[in-house]
């Protein structure tokens, strides 16, 4: 593989929220540290305090889910290094998360695993006397099941139906594999994608779950990396949040985030997040049911409520970051532009807990392209491959391209020309203008540039190279279908071979406010 940068600004992958939130000022109220190593130091300082009793119930939290996934830890030394690192007070956790899509996903969410690999290992490189290690939040409490449950190849959706619903990750696994079978019987597929599939395939059928499935084939394929993948639908970790929840069931946030929200749309941003009374969900009888004024499920006070059925209230995506904050000794997050913006919405409910948001790292965006385009096409570095199609087209026909613009530079030229000599009229003949002659002559130069114009456009269309450029740039570089949330992973499959110095040099903070160009 080889890897190429674009700066993010040049790309559809930027927007305003980003530019205000790495170089504006107007963002600076809603996060806690600055999104680079230095925000880091004094994340890791905020978070020092995370205590020895959080920690110990981590670790053993996390050997018995990975036990209970049939995952044996003493046959994988990176992971059950990571895990009991934990333990220590110097280590930091460096996170990101995803709903569990089946077969792992689109791109973006690998994209996602890179950085926090990658962050980790940039940040042991420069704070020697600490520990990073790398996490993955499983969001097995999401209920949008449409939003999981088909994969795309080349355009060919496969979509998995089933009449289960609740918390995705309690939903039994019947009926992927055969998915998965199918999706490998309509393509013709690389025996690398092949393989991958196959895998899939199998780790589904072994698996009594999704969220089990999720972890196994993720640990399969990264697992030598050190990841650390977690499930919060965890009774024991639960437990140490349940005086925030007795919060919620009696509305203590709801205020915080209303201000928060307000000042942020008053910043000139949208709010991402509905505001709702209470931020929690009782998972009961394969339901998710919302919970907006306790009394209407029960009878029972917010504290004895909490107290029976902690294992079964699921905090929604305004109350999760801040769980994932109190049960996580973590220092940075990373994130896609939309969560960013419901994370900055979410500071004054941080704020109630005198709890830091961490430093937020937006994820690196790629996109995959094939080797053999990258000698005729990529080379040269000369095009911005996510500007219009035909101004791609011209500059990569140079023949074309000069004579183009050596017309526009005649045509400024005659402009140019033209005020020029108005302006020597002007000085000689004091009271007289030609303003209304001149006026005439340029709206019909303005015509001809127009008619010449159509005719660069059919001259460009009819040539081969705006064909092949058209191929690429609607293959790669669509901003409506963009390859990063539209491709299965699989189809991508060789990425999980990725050597680890190529994370780091390509991701985290290596790739900050870059895009990345992957050649296979």
């Amino acid at each position: 593989m080889e890897f190429s940068h674009v700066i993010r600004k040049k790309t559809f992958f930027n927007n305003p929220l980003l530019e205000a939130y790495y170089e504006g000022e107007s963002l600076k109220s809603f996060h806690s540290f600055t999104p680079d190593i230095d925000g880091i130091k004094a994340a890791m300082n905020s978070k020092s305090n995370f205590s020895q009793q959080k920690r110990d119930n981590l670790v053993q939290d996390l050997y018995s889910q990975y036990d209970e996934a049939g995952i044996d830890l003493t046959k994988s030394v990176e992971v059950k290094t990571n895990i009991d690192k934990l333990k220590e007070l110097n280590t930091f956790t460096i996170t990101t998360g995803q709903q569990i899509h089946l077969g792992l996903g689109p791109l973006f969410v690998l994209y996602k695993i890179f950085d926090v690999i990658a962050i980790s290992r940039q940040l042991i490189e420069k704070y020697a006397d600490k520990q990073f290690v790398p996490v993955f939040w499983m969001a097995t409490e999401d209920h949008d099941l449409d939003e999981i449950s088909s994969v795309n190849y080349y355009g060919n959706q496969v979509k998995w139906n089933t009449n289960q619903s609740g918390a995705v990750g309690r939903m039994n696994t019947e009926g992927v594999a055969e998915m998965f079978y199918k999706l490998i019987k309509t393509q013709r597929f690389s025996e690398a994608q092949r393989e991958f599939l196959n895998r899939a395939a199998q780790v589904y059928h072994e698996s009594q779950n999704l969220s089990v499935a999720f972890r196994r084939l993720l640990h399969d394929y990264l697992g030598d990396t050190g990841l650390i993948i977690i499930d919060p639908d965890s009774k024991v970790l639960k437990s140490s949040f349940t005086s925030v929840m007795i919060d919620e069931l009696n509305h203590t946030n709801k205020k915080a985030i209303q201000k928060t929200t307000s000042r942020l749309e008053e910043s000139g941003f949208k709010k991402q997040l509905r505001i709702k009374p209470c931020n929690l969900f009782l998972l009961q009888n394969n339901d998710r049911i919302r919970i907006d004024v306790l009394s209407d499920i029960s009878n029972e006070n917010p504290t004895d409520f909490v107290k029976n059925n902690c294992e079964n209230l699921s905090p929604n995506a305004a109350l999760r970051p801040l769980y994932q904050e109190w049960i996580l000794p973590n220092v940075c997050n990373v994130l896609g532009s939309s969560e960013l913006n419901y994370w900055l919405q979410l500071k004054g409910l941080f704020d109630n807990y005198e709890l830091p948001i961490p430093s937020l790292s937006v994820r690196t965006s790629c996109v995959m392209i094939p080797n053999k385009f990258k000698k005729e096409f990529f080379d040269n570095n000369s095009i911005n491959w996510f500007e219009e199609e035909k101004v791609i087209a011209l500059k990569q026909n140079k023949k074309l391209s000069n004579l183009k613009e050596l017309q526009d530079e005649k045509l400024t030229l005659i402009k140019s020309s033209i005020a020029a000599y108005d302006q020597e009229i002007s000085n000689s003949f004091k009271g007289f203008n030609l303003v209304n002659k001149w006026s005439k002559l340029l709206d019909k130069l303005n015509d001809i540039e127009q008619l010449v114009e159509k005719q660069w456009a059919n001259k460009v269309d009819q040539s081969a190279d705006f064909k092949k450029v058209l191929r690429i740039k609607k293959t790669y570089f669509s901003p409506i279908a963009i390859q990063e949330r539209q491709d299965h992973l699989g189809m991508h499959s060789g990425l999980l071979a990725i050597k680890p110095f190529d994370v780091e040099r390509n991701f985290g903070y290596s790739a900050s406010q870059k895009v990345v160009l992957i050649f296979s």
